[in-house]
């Protein structure tokens, strides 16, 4: 894996710690509801947008796009220009780095035209940075120069500590470990000097294991990585602890222990899902990728592989797309398949060679050598100008004196009356946000103590692989608690199970879930039913009684549902369903088998319903699946569709002869990737089944 995705970089405008964030969130939002002055309403879209920054990444562009246009229309220059970096960084942060490279200059124009340095220095920065991620690394270590002397104009020592810790990561990725150490030193020292940021250091340091890989002292490394984690997560940073976890995995691959380093690799990619941070996925499924190839499992590596090139294609981030070429290449050729090898190696050293050639190097060894030169003559240059400033100093002290005197006392008034005002202000929203969180509290509390009732209902782990040794459940509900659940039991030496739908999610459907899980254990367990048209027969005539729906005000809610049972010894299947089919796959070819079309519950005339009971022998190797429509009807992809049942065959399929744990792994990572920023829109709920 490249040195790339390992690197932690310092944003300007993400400064504030994430355990703070929800409140200062909550804050603002109720600021801007008051009439605000139309300056002070942009700064407070500005800081939303800087406060959502990889909690909401849609909720922070939107805001920066309201404070865009306000700042336009009343012709805030400065408003605007932070609204250009704020805008700029929420479409980064989506994979659209080119895109952010316009906004960033944007804004860096409107600073230069106000003669505002520390803006300027921060746009810079923050450019180089978006080249470096597309691998322009002689542009990037340009303006992280150019960065870096106005942060020395300005005697900044934070920005000094930002500029070297860039200028650290591009001279790691060119290889020159002892070049890199020295300007991450040169970051800590400046750090130390400024405000001495506990987050900034640990970003360095983190920076400093890369080095210790880089040098292949892998232990090394993976101590470093550790220790900086434990700093993270201590102060609930998702996206450095991804970056963290993703290291140690490759930390421990390199080890010998690809295995062992699945599990950090997974948590890093499950966290940069969840925060939309499409390098950082682009970056997980390589190392992913390598980790599987380490292990023999070649398909699934060239799956991550596949998985990472088509979203570095997405970014126009040709240094992800080269390390990926590389990676699914040496798949191919470690499969044996060295035509597929060749093409992907083939591909790797063109782009390697427009990227990452020796003419990268040399350029950004002659703009250091520049840089020197002109830092040497500025130093003369600073001198002179001093002597001439101290002779003019002298001349304008007694002047400057009387003046202060006289602005101090009106100031004074004036900051006591605003004090005061303010002071009035933050003692409303702080009563107002107290209420408002003591409310969210006790209604997330009780729904967190219903998920744990529902929780301890569903057949455990241990219980479902006494009774199918060989299956999996997916289990992914939308809210806290879920309208789908899973049920598992045995009776007469044969294993009934099912995967229910109840209607909604959240917390009706959770009361629903209850209600059909008592049922379903009562139909085996009290009444000893096995024969799946029974059991829902039951189950009808039990929703219809306990929810009185023939009453005419009764609640007309059902449940779609699959029910099988499996006879181990005859390997013969009993099916019945509502709305909800079964798959059986062998050798490759689907065969469904179809469910009637009257609902369980939802009965008004009282009559309960008689429901079609389906046989089928089995052999050993064969796999079941019953499933909920929440997969099939997740939006995603490309052009933010539906994934549909055709999809979801063709996946069940490709992946069926996988372990049943990989065939899991592979349905997640599937969803996930489909899923992309969208929401999900349902729970989902998928149980697989081999016949032993």
């Amino acid at each position: 894996m490249p040195v790339r995705g390992k690197i932690l970089f310092y944003f300007f405008l993400l400064i504030c710690p994430l355990f703070a964030q929800t409140k200062k969130i909550d804050s603002l939002q109720v600021v801007l509801k008051e009439n605000q002055p139309d300056t002070e309403r942009v700064n407070t879209l500005n800081q939303l947008s800087v406060e959502l920054r990889g909690v909401d990444q849609m909720a922070a562009e939107e805001y920066a796009k309201e404070s865009m246009d306000l700042a336009g229309s009343i012709d805030f220059e400065k408003g605007l220009a932070r609204a250009y970096t704020c805008y700029g960084i929420a479409r980064g942060d989506q994979g659209n780095i080119e895109e952010e490279i316009i906004w960033q200059e944007k804004a860096l124009a409107v600073y230069t035209k106000l003669g505002d340095k520390a803006g300027m220095a921060k746009s810079l920065n923050n450019i180089a940075v978006c080249e470096y991620y597309l691998g322009s690394f002689t542009e990037a270590f340009d303006h992280t120069m150019q960065s870096a002397r106005l942060y020395e104009e300005l005697n900044d020592k934070w920005g000094l500590a930002v500029v070297n810790m860039s200028l650290g990561n591009i001279t790691l990725e060119q290889k020159d470990y002892n070049r890199a150490l020295t300007y991450y030193e040169a970051a800590l020292k400046a750090n130390g000097e400024s405000a001495n940021d506990e987050m900034m250091e640990a970003r360095i340091l983190g920076n400093i294991g890369n080095v210790h890989f880089g040098r292949n002292d892998f232990e090394k490394a993976y101590e470093s990585y550790a220790k900086t984690l434990a700093f993270f997560e201590n102060n609930n940073r998702g996206y450095e602890q991804a970056v963290m976890l993703n290291n140690m995995g490759e930390a421990m691959s390199e080890l010998g222990n690809p295995k062992t380093a699945l599990v950090p690799l997974r948590k890093s990619l499950t966290i940069r899902l969840r925060l939309n941070d499409s390098d950082g996925i682009c970056t997980s499924y390589q190392s992913l990728g390598e980790a599987m190839s380490n292990t023999g499992k070649h398909d699934s590596a060239v799956f991550y592989f596949r998985a990472a090139i088509r979203i570095a294609q997405n970014m126009h981030s040709k240094a992800q797309e080269v390390t990926a070429y590389l990676g699914i290449a040496e798949a191919y050729a470690r499969m044996k398949k060295f035509e597929d090898a060749y093409a992907y190696l083939d591909k790797y050293r063109t782009l390697n060679d427009s990227i990452l050639g020796s003419e990268s190097a040399s350029a950004i060894n002659a703009l250091r050598s520049k840089y020197e030169q002109q830092k040497h003559q500025q130093k003369i240059d600073l001198l002179e100008n001093e002597r001439k400033l101290q002779q003019e100093h002298a001349q304008r002290n007694v002047m400057l004196l009387i003046t202060i005197l006289l602005g101090v006392s009106l100031v004074s008034i004036v900051l006591f009356n605003r004090s005061r005002r303010k002071q009035l202000i933050n003692e409303q929203l702080e009563r107002k946000n107290l209420e408002i969180t003591l409310q969210k509290n006790a209604i997330t509390d009780s729904i967190n103590y219903a998920k744990k009732i529902q929780d301890s209902i569903l057949p455990p782990d241990n219980l479902v692989k006494t009774i199918l040794p060989d299956s999996f459940v997916l289990y992914l509900p939308k809210d806290v608690v879920s309208g789908d659940f899973y049920w598992v039991e045995k009776r007469d030496g044969k294993a009934v199970f099912a995967a229910v739908d109840c209607t909604g999610h959240g917390v009706p459907g959770a009361l629903m879930s209850v209600v059909g899980f008592n049922l379903l254990t009562q139909a085996v367990n009290e009444l000893g039913l096995t024969k799946p048209a029974d059991i829902l027969h039951h189950l009808d005539f039990g929703v219809n009684k306990l929810l009185r729906q023939s009453d005419k005000d009764s609640a007309k809610d059902g449940m779609d549902l699959a029910l099988c049972t499996l006879d181990s010894e005859t390997k013969i299947l009993q099916y019945a369903g509502v709305f909800n089919p079964a798959y059986i796959i062998r050798g490759g070819k689907l065969e469904q088998l179809k469910p009637d079309k009257y609902p369980i519950g939802i009965n008004t005339d009282g009559v309960t319903d008689d429901y079609t009971n389906q046989e089928i022998q089995l052999a050993s190797g064969d796999m079941v699946y019953l499933f909920s429509d929440g997969y099939a009807d997740q939006f995603g992809g490309p052009a933010g569709k539906k994934f549909m049942y055709n999809r979801f065959r063709e996946l069940l399929k490709k992946i069926h002869a996988l372990s049943t744990q990989e065939q899991k792994q592979r349905l997640t990572d599937e969803f996930l990737i489909w899923k992309g920023a969208h929401e999900q829109v349902d729970d989902i709920l998928v149980i697989g089944v081999r016949v032993k």
